[in-house]
């Protein structure tokens, strides 16, 4: 009873703080920090295997990686009209992405004309990916922040993981707790500081939905749930490379 009266509190609060609390519910109850850790380790090493597989696809064509790190999304928890398989995450990785108020061309042109870029982190297996096209990010003369939630939540990477990956390539940014970086106030001036910032996940840009921040943002995710096909008029479990606002 009293976790349930606990859960119905949450709810006038909105779609993230129920989410994050509730799952940090469950990690006391359980007495376990980070009950997704195997899992997040297994993912990981799957998508170890496969990079190479990636970097043949996409040689130095820097959309492509963009379209295959949202590919690469197909890694989540269980959701209402979703289930995550280990064997589309392989196999679907190459899938081609509907690309939304942006071009392959208009992305090249951005990207030249830019300095600075933020990019948000989402789960485990295909933040491998995201770290190839960090790398490229980074080969191609721009400076990259990476901001990452301080403590497990589900399947996502932490600042901690990430900075084990990356840190001799980009400055890494903690949230300090469960929340994803667009929900922590104490960012939102960091974030706003970018030319350009990268999202990954349903997650992430659900966060910025509640708190639209009016930065320029490419979203990187699988349209997963019937609210974002819905919203972005394309087919369900669709790749999607979606800009929005403009600096």
């Amino acid at each position: 009873m009293h976790i349930t009266m606990h859960i119905s509190s949450l709810i006038p609060r909105g779609r993230t703080p129920l989410f994050i609390e509730s799952f940090d519910l469950i990690t006391k109850i359980l007495n376990n920090e980070d009950p997704h850790a195997d899992e997040k380790k297994n993912l990981e090493d799957t998508a170890s295997l496969i990079l190479g597989k990636v970097v043949s696809d996409a040689g130095n064509d820097i959309a492509r990686y963009f379209e295959i790190a949202a590919a690469a999304n197909s890694v989540d928890v269980p959701m209402r009209d979703y289930q995550f398989d280990i064997n589309d995450f392989v196999n679907k990785l190459l899938e081609e992405a509907a690309w939304l108020n942006i071009t392959k061309e208009g992305l090249a042109k951005m990207l030249n004309d830019i300095h600075d870029v933020g990019y948000v982190v989402d789960n485990s297996g295909e933040f491998q990916i995201d770290a190839l096209l960090i790398r490229k990010l980074v080969d191609m003369g721009l400076r990259v922040t990476v901001y990452a939630r301080g403590l497990p939540y589900e399947v996502d990477v932490t600042a901690d993981y990430v900075s084990k990956v990356l840190s001799d390539k980009v400055k890494i940014v903690s949230t300090g707790n469960r929340y994803p970086p667009f929900y922590n106030r104490g960012l939102w001036q960091d974030l706003r500081r970018h030319d350009l910032v990268i999202s990954k996940g349903v997650g992430n840009f659900e966060s910025y939905l509640e708190n639209d921040l009016g930065l320029r943002v490419i979203f990187l995710f699988r349209a997963k749930c019937g609210p974002m096909i819905k919203l972005l008029k394309v087919p369900k479990n669709s790749p999607v490379v979606y800009l929005r606002g403009n600096k």
